[in-house]
């Protein structure tokens, strides 16, 4: 460490230096709690009777003086920092924009852009691939950027803060320049004269600039750059396990920065899609986690063949990484990256609102989010990164699907799936050819309720006689509608689940309005068939109270509005709806549910 001194603002912001940010860094990602805060802080400072001698203490910059320079400019490295030095420049950048004086729009462009020896216009900080297009568009701006900012200049404040939630949620950098603006413009009486308004302007301008001190540290080249960066504790959003583990593989030199640009960045960062992609959230037990770190988790699984903990990714890739030497690490990042890129492909999301019988990669993984069985993405990842062959992928697919639908609907528990498909895992990684027939063999072979592949007798004993949670009801039945679907008679194949809702056409409370059996056993075995899957129907929409527990002869012919689907409308044929009905219903659908997901 050189130095360390407290210093303003401005001592930034002043002649030919240049911050680069490092390519292993994270990009822009501060968000309106983080604006708002460092404006209000501004804010307050501006409105203390002595504000010259008042100061309010922002945090830490550290940088590292570059060993190959650049002429015309006085280069360092950003190590910690750029979130506090990106948005202050963006604030200038707005305050630039609203100034009317020309020789003052000039000074204050001339803090966040630099004309080097040779005349040419350089902005003050170098950001990575992410933002540095858009960063450098907005602070070289000949024309106050009216072009971004004459789609939300008609927006209140709240207004253009829900814009900047929904639209711009990977895209800061115009955000924070858009929120700042509109935070301005908003302080500013319109009755101000343009004098006025430029004085208020540059009396908050030297606010940021002059009290507003940081603690800055110059780092030697002997020190560590990514050590330093991944211990720091800095004011803002914490580092996320992709983040960290970017920093830990990629040194900062020419051999790393190729390894990143063309394992990490071409999949994880080249274009807004990816990072969409990559940052999208999903559920993973009652956590919500990002898609890269639920990527992360499985190809850990695969590479330790061992349990990984969510909370501790991170450690545990720093402890396998630190055991690899320089040929085994670029292995391991190149290994990564063609994992990625096949989970890539995996169907998620917006893939899977909609579709079809004949889509069996689509129609597993839908069945997976639906039942919410997380811990099988790590042999799903091996399975589809090593099998080619696509009529034995889908083979596997379905011996696997068959599986999971079967011990649902028997009610059998999850709580093992963890080891089991662990073990699955373990075992298949020996083999040397990935079959349909070998995890087969493989899942009938065990015998405890913990791991069975349930019979075709097992699954007509639940279908018949126990009741399942809605969810996986709702989820049994959309699969058997997609299933009718298929047929070559059906012109539209595809069914989307939304909009679906679960009804009982005998309803839960239909001692209300329906004939009352003699005896309290026939009653009992009316309560305790309505609960099963021969009673329950896919309906579009949803039925009120009223109607719910009406009597069967009222109810079925409100339901004629509500049903679209075969199954739901077949039921609508009987006069009767009682316990004879509802098994022989519940006998039809065990006979479509193990022709959909075989035993063998």
């Amino acid at each position: 460490m050189l130095s360390a001194n407290k210093e303003q603002i401005s001592s930034f912001l002043e002649g030919s230096l240049q911050f680069h940010i490092p390519f292993f860094q994270r990009p822009y990602v501060w968000k309106i709690e983080n604006w708002q805060e460092f404006f209000d802080s501004i804010l307050e400072q501006l409105n203390k009777e002595d504000s010259n001698s008042s100061e309010h203490f922002i945090g830490t910059i550290i940088v590292q003086q570059k060993q190959v320079k650049k002429m015309g400019a006085n280069e360092y490295d950003l190590v910690d920092g750029q979130q506090r030095l990106t948005t202050i420049c963006l604030l200038i950048r707005a305050i630039h924009d609203e100034i009317k004086s020309p020789n003052l729009k000039e000074w204050i462009k001339n803090l966040v852009v630099f004309t080097d020896r040779y005349g040419n216009k350089n902005p003050r900080i170098i950001h990575s691939k992410n933002d540095k297009k858009k960063f450098e568009a907005i602070l070289v701006n000949e024309n106050d950027n009216s072009e971004i900012w004459e789609e939300v200049q008609d927006l209140n404040l709240v207004t253009l803060e829900q814009y900047i939630d929904l639209s711009l949620k990977n895209d800061a950098i115009h955000g924070c320049y858009m929120y700042f603006r509109k935070r301005l413009i908003t302080m500013l009486d319109e009755q101000l004269t343009d004098e006025e308004r430029d004085e208020f302007l540059t009396n908050f301008l030297d606010i940021v600039l002059n009290n507003l001190p940081i603690i800055h540290m110059a780092l030697s080249n002997s020190d560590d750059v990514q050590e330093i960066f991944d211990t720091i504790n800095s004011q803002g959003v914490k580092l996320t396990t992709a983040e960290l583990l970017k920093n830990f593989l990629f040194r900062n030199d020419s051999e790393s920065i190729t390894l990143y640009q063309d394992n990490w960045y071409s999949v994880f960062e080249e274009n807004e899609d990816d990072i969409e992609f990559w940052s999208s959230e999903r559920t993973s037990g009652r956590i919500r986690r990002s898609t890269i770190e639920l990527f992360l988790y499985s190809y850990l699984v695969i590479t330790k063949e061992a349990p990984v903990r969510l909370e501790k990714l991170f450690k545990e890739y720093k402890a396998l990484i630190k055991e690899k030497n320089k040929d085994e690490l670029a292995l391991f990042i190149k290994d990564l990256k063609d994992h990625a890129v096949v989970y890539r492909q995996i169907p998620d999301g917006i893939d899977l609102r909609s579709l079809a019988y004949s889509e069996y990669k689509k129609r597993f993984f839908q069945i997976i989010s639906e039942f919410e069985i997380t811990t099988i993405m790590p042999l799903m990842l091996y399975i589809m990164k090593q099998v080619k062959d696509e009529d034995e992928l889908k083979k596997i697919l379905a011996t696997l699907e068959s599986y999971i639908a079967r011990r649902t609907i028997c009610k059998l528990t999850t709580k093992n799936y963890n080891n089991l498909f662990l073990g699955l895992l373990v075992e298949i990684k020996k083999w040397d050819k990935v079959t349909s027939q070998k995890i087969l063999d493989k899942l009938v072979f065990y015998t405890d309720d913990t791991n069975i592949f349930p019979t075709d007798q097992q699954v007509k004993d639940a279908v018949l006689g126990k009741a399942l949670i809605n969810k996986y009801t709702r989820e049994i039945l959309y699969i058997i509608s997609l299933y009718d679907l298929s047929d070559c008679k059906v012109d539209n194949h595809t069914l989307s689940l939304e909009g679906f809702s679960l009804e009982h056409l005998m309803p839960k409370k239909w001692q209300n309005n329906w004939d009352i059996p003699d005896s309290k056993e026939l009653i009992d075995q009316n309560n305790y068939k309505l609960l099963t899957l021969g009673n329950l129907a896919l309906i579009k929409g949803s039925l009120n109270s009223k109607l719910r527990d009406s009597a069967w002869k009222n109810k079925r012919k409100e339901l004629d509005t509500y049903s679209t689907l075969l199954r739901t409308r077949e039921c609508l044929s009987k006069e009767v709806w009682d316990v004879s009905t509802i098994n022989e219903r519940g006998e039809k659908l065990y006979e479509t549910i193990v022709k959909v997901w075989k035993y063998q």
